[in-house]
Formats: C-alpha cells, sequence, structure tokens
C-alpha cells in the first residue's frame, strides 16, 4: 500500500463551516453556551488560535443566515444567532476578521501552509461572507435582528 499524503489542512474544506472549530461553535450556539467574553478573551492575545479564528468566521455566517442571506443546514444555530447576534455584535465580529485574516491568526497560517489554490478558494469565500454581512449592517436599521445575551 503507498503511503499517504496529507495536506496541512487535510481535514477541512475550503467552506467557512467546513471544520471542527466551526461546528463546535455552532453547537454551542445551539446550546446556548457560546460566550462572547470568552471569545473576546481569546481574541486580546498578541496570537490567534485556530478555534478562536473559525468561531468568528464561522459566526460571520450564521450572521448572515440570521438575516436571511445565507441557507444553512444548522437551523438550531440559526435561531439561536437571531436572538444573540443583533447588529452590535456582528459589527464587532467584522472588527475581529482583519486579526483573523492577518499575520498571528494559526487558523490563517495553516491556509497560508495548504496549497495556493485551497488558500484562495477558502479566502475567497471568507472574505465574500465579510462583504455581504458588512452590506447587510449598513442596509439594516439598528438593533434588526435584535437579541441581548452573553
Amino acid at each position: 500500500m503507498a503511503p499517504r499524503t496529507f495536506l496541512a489542512m487535510g481535514t477541512w474544506s475550503t467552506d467557512v463551516l467546513g471544520n471542527d472549530a466551526a461546528l463546535d461553535t455552532l453547537g454551542a450556539l445551539t446550546d446556548r453556551e457560546l460566550s462572547f467574553t470568552d471569545l473576546a478573551d481569546e481574541l486580546r492575545g498578541g496570537y490567534i488560535e485556530s478555534d478562536a479564528g473559525a468561531a468568528v468566521l464561522a459566526l460571520v455566517e450564521v450572521a448572515l443566515a440570521a438575516r436571511g442571506l445565507r441557507d444553512l443546514p444548522h437551523t438550531e444555530a440559526v435561531e439561536a444567532a437571531r436572538d444573540l447576534l443583533d447588529d452590535e455584535r456582528a459589527a464587532w465580529l467584522l472588527d475581529q476578521t482583519d486579526q483573523v485574516l492577518g499575520a498571528g491568526s494559526e487558523v490563517y497560517e495553516l491556509w497560508q501552509e495548504a496549497s495556493e489554490q485551497s488558500l484562495s478558494e477558502w479566502l475567497g469565500k471568507v472574505e465574500a461572507s465579510i462583504e455581504d454581512l458588512r452590506q447587510a449592517l449598513s442596509a439594516a436599521p439598528a438593533g434588526a435582528v435584535g437579541g441581548s445575551g452573553d
């Protein structure tokens, strides 16, 4: 049997929700166990671990779904997002994306280690989601999704 070769991102797809950390984030959101305070703490350091970076990107995607701009099969997470991802939190998530897609971000570094094609495909999807949410927030009345919580 020939030895197998694995890419650095072999267990991930280029979809924004195509990794374990993103799906764990959706599970925590569904179970109402997601803490924005804890996530903010994880993002304050000089280096962003891949789980925190993937969580930010997953929440951007689910914020779009909560606004009817994405069709996701994770309906319970989308319902929870309607309560938690108001415009203020969604804007905060957008603010975090510069860090997640920059130097000092493990998730970005891992994609850089993958093939150039995979990085380009993933980055295209991530940047499209970020831009879609940015446009949705600029077009929506303040607090359009609403909600409160940790």
